[in-house]
């Protein structure tokens, strides 16, 4: 009888022997793919560069190298499927990165890596919505920029001087960037920024804040340059006890938060590249710890702005095409 027994596990082990290890999957798979050149008429994407980096549980621990055929393939074999990727293409000195990753069950993975032409023009570039905010503290202003640009181009904007460049108005300081990203911005002078990083066709958001210095009255001026062509421009600032002018923008809805600050709003469309908006206004300096409250609320409302007016946009370039 015991015989009889161990014989049926015995059979019921290689039954399920056999299913559990078809259920893991397969351990190693095969990354293929194939660099792609956006750029009308653009060069060969014949050996090219291109790196696999891993990646387990967030942290990069190798990398693998290998080129670009004539066509512009590449393959990396026995490639774990557990981990997740970068892929890396160098083309004409700037770098792109794409993520890859095994779907469950599947050795193989497949993936495009679209490059462009470079080109140190940028007729292309435009702003599709701006945000301005302008916040009173105890020692001067406050003034946040909230800027979604547009490489509407099939080249990846490169200025061997500088990239994106933005003026300031004079007296600006204590420019501040998120944390990650200011390594990628240079002063070119006291008054104009760069941020370094080639712009590929498609959408960049950017944030930074700087600093001006309170006048000696409650008259304060300031000029405010339109660096690319921007089809939506808005100002906010904070409106208790304060009057606004300005030349170049429209008065709007004023703007509530939740808290029940009020926010005085302009705004402005089609504005030209190098416009110049004049804003004068005067004010009575109020809790700057307060302001800078209603301040956080207002950008954090703004960006989730900035997300719906992407998210519309491609969907109406979807329903076009």
């Amino acid at each position: 009888m015991h015989r009889i027994i161990i014989a049926v596990i015995f059979v019921s082990l290689m039954v399920i022997l056999p299913v559990t290890a078809l259920a893991q999957g397969p351990s190693v798979g095969v990354i293929d793919g194939q660099v792609i050149n956006g750029t009308e008429g653009g060069g060969s994407v014949a050996e090219i560069e291109v790196i696999l980096i891993t990646y387990v549980e967030d942290v990069m621990t190798a990398t693998r190298t290998t080129r670009t055929d004539q066509e512009g393939k590449f393959r990396f074999d026995n490639v774990a499927v557990e981990h997740t990727y970068l892929v890396s293409a160098k083309y004409m000195e700037v770098d792109y990165y794409y993520p890859v990753a095994f779907e469950s069950g599947e050795a193989t993975a497949y993936l495009e890596v679209w490059v462009c032409d470079a080109t140190n023009s940028d007729e292309a570039i435009r702003v599709g919505l701006a945000h301005v905010i302008i916040t009173l503290e105890e020692e001067g202003l406050l003034v946040t920029e909230v800027l979604w640009l547009v490489n509407d181009g099939d080249r990846t904007y490169v200025e061997t001087g500088g990239g994106l460049v933005f003026n300031l108005p004079e007296g600006a300081a204590g420019f501040e960037a998120p944390p990650e990203l200011m390594p990628d911005y240079q002063f070119l002078d006291d008054n104009t920024v760069s941020y370094l990083v080639p712009f590929p066709p498609g959408e960049r958001q950017l944030v930074y804040s700087y600093r001006l210095a309170g006048p000696d009255s409650n008259e304060i001026a300031i000029p405010l340059k339109i660096n690319y062509p921007t089809d939506n421009f808005e100002f906010l600032v904070a409106s208790e006890g304060i009057e606004v002018a300005t030349d170049k923008l429209a008065p709007a809805e004023p703007v509530i938060t939740d808290a029940g600050e009020r926010f005085l709003h302009f705004r402005g469309d089609n504005l030209p590249r190098d416009t110049v908006i004049h804003l004068s206004f005067s004010y009575l300096p109020t809790d700057s710890s307060m302001s800078l409250v209603f301040f956080w609320v207002v950008v954090v409302v703004i960006i989730a702005g900035i997300i719906t007016y992407l998210v519309r946009r491609r969907r109406g370039g979807n329903s076009r095409e």
